[in-house]
């Protein structure tokens, strides 16, 4: 599959390289927070944080189990919010 370059997925990249002090450019889009790059739960709430802060939404939480990747916080960002 092509990488996800666009703006959203580069900036999720930035939040959670940020949080879990990685470069950027080293996480695969993939790749599950905790078991590949040992993020906590404390480090998966401040990602789900920023996110919701930066981009004024609130992301579902009966999804949070994909928010455990980059390409799955790109998804839920764009999946309307049907839980109210």
């Amino acid at each position: 599959t092509m990488p996800n370059t666009d703006h959203t997925t580069q900036h999720l990249r930035t939040i959670v390289a940020t949080i879990l002090d990685l470069d950027p450019n080293t996480l695969d889009n993939d790749q599950d927070f905790i078991t590949t790059y040992h993020a906590d739960s404390l480090n998966l709430i401040e990602i789900i944080a920023q996110i919701e802060k930066h981009y004024h939404t609130q992301l579902p939480l009966n999804e949070h189990h994909h928010t455990r990747t980059i390409n799955g916080l790109h998804t839920l960002l764009h999946t309307p919010n049907t839980t109210n």
